[in-house]
């Protein structure tokens, strides 16, 4: 099974056992003891901070179709449902899906599965904006940069991509250094949670530069590169990076 493989088959264990704790992974998340309109207040939270750099930014976006990139139970779709008319979850997990419709607060939001390693699913310039929050560094190379590029093949012109990508280092393709972080983070962190009775969820990084070269590549525009806030004072190397990225206007 290869390592995206590895990825879907262990978000559908994760929706069919603990679809909260799998997007935040907080004890208090868990089943168990789940507060619900905590959980989902967490998005709006998040989305209404989002919203409000973007006008603070003067950044002019049109607030008709969104799409939320890896949704898992909805929690940032619904969010996103409050500032757009129509919004579209969309995941690779089935049963993350199934608990998102269940779990489904707002009539202008809706719910897809996309088990592809595109987004060949929607058409080119559906969307004014698109937002992936704790998402891509769960996905392994290549799969991941396709997705990033067709970020910017479905966003509409003038429209906005956000997403969160933990920075890496630069490591030239196929180099043995390459080579052993591909093991490292495909192989040996999944075997040693499964060891420890955790979920085999991985963990993955890529570098500034790299996130940077593709979004040029598609013709995006980057307007800012910044750390997410809870990692910004920290002195770790490779912070988790939220990219702005538009795509001009024709």
């Amino acid at each position: 099974m290869g390592a995206f493989s590895k990825t879907e088959a262990a978000y559908e264990k994760f929706g069919a056992e603990e679809p909260f704790y799998a997007v935040l992974t907080e004890e208090k998340y868990k089943r168990k003891q789940i507060d619900q309109e905590l959980f989902f207040r967490t998005g709006e939270d998040l989305l209404a901070r989002q919203m409000q750099l973007i006008e603070d930014r003067g950044v002019h976006l049109p607030r008709e179709n969104a799409l939320d990139f890896g949704c898992g139970v909805g929690r940032l779709t619904n969010a996103m449902a409050l500032h757009f008319e129509n919004v579209i979850g969309v995941d690779i997990s089935s049963t993350m899906i199934e608990q998102a419709n269940q779990l489904k607060r707002h009539e202008n939001c809706s719910f897809q599965v996309n088990k592809r390693a595109d987004l060949s699913v929607f058409d080119d310039g559906q969307f004014d904006f698109i937002y992936s929050d704790i998402t891509i560094q769960h996905i392994p190379q290549p799969e991941s940069e396709n997705y990033i590029r067709d970020f910017f093949r479905v966003l509409a012109p003038g429209g906005l991509a956000l997403f969160l990508v933990p920075d890496g280092p630069v490591l030239r393709p196929d180099s043995f250094p390459a080579r052993f972080d591909k093991f490292y983070r495909e192989q040996v962190r999944p075997f040693h949670k499964r060891m420890r009775g955790k979920y085999q969820i991985q963990v993955h990084r890529m570098s500034q530069h790299r996130v940077e070269t593709i979004i040029k590549e598609t013709g995006g525009r980057l307007l800012s590169v910044e750390p997410h806030p809870q990692w910004a004072d920290r002195s770790k190397r490779y912070k988790p990076l939220y990219y702005w990225g538009i795509k001009p206007p024709v």
